[in-house]
């Protein structure tokens, strides 16, 4: 209780928040928008409330293409398609994804020497981002 009357939180004070979804069943969380995503299946996509066990496999098709397929415990599945470090010149390299949530992300990196590289990064849920890799 200290550390909620330190920050001034208390539950009698949070605004409450209602979401009005479009159809689902009960226990479907809502994405930002207040409405139930959907994967390609047609089946409720959870990638804002993950919390299941899953159980896969991975194959590594010809070009490096790695194909995943993934069961949920509740009953949804994922298939994945992803190339990770496609050489597009000596420093220049690129990484693509997607998936049947309809989740997707495409990555450009340049390498400045042996130890360092610059990289960029746009995924469909988490935004665009750039960063510094260090490889030891």
């Amino acid at each position: 209780q200290r550390h909620q009357r330190h920050r001034g939180l208390r539950s009698d004070r949070l605004p409450q928040v209602q979401y009005e979804t479009e159809t689902g069943a009960e226990g479907e969380i809502p994405n930002r928008e207040g409405k139930i995503e959907n994967n390609l299946f047609g089946q409720s996509n959870t990638k804002d409330n993950r919390s299941v066990l899953s159980a896969g496999v991975e194959y590594t098709m010809p070009m490096l293409l790695k194909a995943q397929a993934e069961v949920f415990t509740d009953g949804n599945v994922r298939f994945q398609i992803e190339r990770m470090d496609i050489p597009f010149s000596k420093r220049v390299r690129m990484d693509v994804m997607w998936n049947t949530d309809k989740e997707y992300m495409a990555g450009l990196r340049y390498i400045l020497n042996r130890n360092m590289s610059i990289r960029t990064h746009f995924d469909s849920d988490m935004g665009f981002g750039v960063g510094l890799t260090i490889n030891y």
